[in-house]
């Protein structure tokens, strides 16, 4: 059987999306992800806090997060780009040519 008689797979930007925001819920010093109407977004946000986008047999991500205060933007950035980039490409073997982030805010914890 050879690869055309398969049949045709295509994985939706909604599920790198989705595997992009749980890898960023992992590192720590991330509070979340945002969007333009707060923390977290919901079903009436009007920007996306994660947007993928294909171009041929890559792509690319770009996430808009909020960090904890306390911890270092440079070193956890580094670690989501780190993760976001395996956990796609481990669980679609779409290559990540790159992660994009944007800190957008920082969380100070309540007393």
């Amino acid at each position: 059987m050879s690869k055309e008689d398969s049949g045709f797979l295509r994985i939706s930007e909604d599920v790198i999306t989705t595997i992009t925001s749980a890898a960023i819920s992992e590192i720590k010093g991330v509070e979340g992800l945002n969007s333009r109407n707060g923390l977290i977004t919901g079903l009436f946000s009007s920007k996306k806090p994660v947007s993928v986008k294909v171009a041929g047999d890559v792509v690319h991500i770009n996430a808009d997060i909020i960090l904890k205060h306390g911890y270092n933007a440079v070193m956890v950035c580094e670690k989501i780009q780190e993760a976001v980039k395996a956990d796609v490409q481990a669980m679609t073997g779409i290559t990540v040519s790159r992660v994009n982030l944007m800190v957008s805010g920082v969380s100070f914890e309540r007393k």
